[in-house]
């Protein structure tokens, strides 16, 4: 591997350090390049002490390790969340993962409580799991949004840990949902579909953060693609490998030249705003694909998406993020060309990844 993985790591370590010595609570997405934080953690708080986790891996500074654990300490009462789709996203980088590092049982058993709740949410009658939480109130409890795919790694993770068997069958009926009426036969996916939160009847597709409801929005394609992967590996069900790999193809196929998406891949025009937070979550998916296949084309996908980040987006201001030029929500007007906490995750984790594998060949 050249040198620019280990260049491209040192400087994102260098980031995430900055920014911890920065931050009192968690960092959100940048406005101007300045991180506005939350008391809570909204959905993103894992995703930074996932950041904190994995630097303390690569540096094993003590000081890393007790900010990891501050802000995983932080986000346990979450786990009582009873209207939150992404408990996964919440659970999976910090509790999990502050679990596997220090054998801390507190996050053991927050983890597991957070996959039950997330479960809870199940809505029996349309068979899936509202994308309610950060977005508001019941008006959101017949809505499914791609992104919960992503989330549904914990229920797996729990039922392994000893949790209720249904809570696959949760996992199982969600996906099959999704799979029914937010993938397209041509390998895209549409960001929301709503449902009648009564009956479960079908309504139509729609979007909160696409360009419209048939286009298809880049880091909706990025999350399908990634959890679906995850999920098959989890599961070994070859219907999720197959459909992560078709999603994975029409990202592939809709890259630009230079490797650094549209936030939405309808959006005409060289001047549309470009989502580095979506290549660095692909980049993670297509190598979890790579894991469970062994076909080369995703890992050379993978080392594209990730060499185009370092070499175009990665941040070597005096403030923000690992990753310039990501687009967190284009039609409410959040965090245009801006930094956002969940691509800097993806983009270190799937660094690391990458350099993982490399050192294994």
């Amino acid at each position: 591997m050249d040198r620019w993985l280990d260049e491209a790591i040192d400087c994102a370590v260098s980031r995430v350090a900055k920014i911890a010595a920065e931050t009192v609570d968690f960092p959100h997405i940048t406005r101007r390049q300045q991180w506005l934080t939350t008391a809570d953690g909204v959905w993103t708080g894992g995703f930074w002490a996932g950041l904190l986790w994995l630097a303390h891996g690569r540096t094993h500074r003590q000081a890393m390790l007790e900010q990891a654990i501050r802000f995983t300490d932080r986000l346990l009462p979450r786990a009582e969340d009873t209207h939150n789709h992404d408990l996964g996203f919440m659970f999976y980088p910090s509790a999990i993962k502050g679990w596997e590092r220090t054998g801390d049982e507190r996050y053991r058993n927050g983890a597991v409580a957070a996959a039950e709740g997330l479960a809870r949410q199940f809505n029996e009658h349309g068979g899936f799991i509202p994308g309610w939480g950060f977005f508001g109130d019941a008006d959101w409890s017949g809505s499914v949004l791609i992104d919960t795919l992503m989330n549904l790694p914990l229920l797996a993770w729990a039922v392994r840990q000893g949790a209720d068997p249904q809570l696959m069958t949760v996992l199982k009926r969600h996906v099959a949902t999704a799979l029914r009426y937010q993938l397209r036969d041509d390998g895209s996916v549409c960001h929301m579909f709503r449902f009648d939160r009564r009956s479960g009847a079908p309504s139509a597709a729609d979007t909160y953060q696409g360009l419209n409801p048939d286009s298809s929005w880049t880091r909706g394609q990025a999350w399908a693609m990634t959890g679906l992967a995850i999920l098959a590996n989890m599961t070994e069900m070859t219907r999720y490998r197959e459909c992560s790999e078709r999603v994975a193809a029409y990202f592939r196929r809709h890259l630009p030249a230079d490797g650094i998406p549209p936030w939405d891949f309808k959006a005409e025009g060289p001047h549309a705003p470009r989502d580095s937070s979506a290549a660095a979550i692909a980049s993670f998916g297509f190598q979890k694909l790579y894991q469970i296949t062994g076909d080369a084309q995703h890992l050379d996908a993978a080392s594209g998406l990730l060499k185009a980040l370092a070499t175009t987006c990665a941040n070597r201001l005096e403030a923000g993020g690992l990753l310039l030029h990501a687009t967190a929500d284009l039609p409410h007007g959040l965090g245009i060309d801006e930094s956002t906490m969940y691509g800097d995750y993806y983009y270190l984790k799937s660094l690391l990844l990458l350099n993982a594998t490399a050192s294994r060949a």
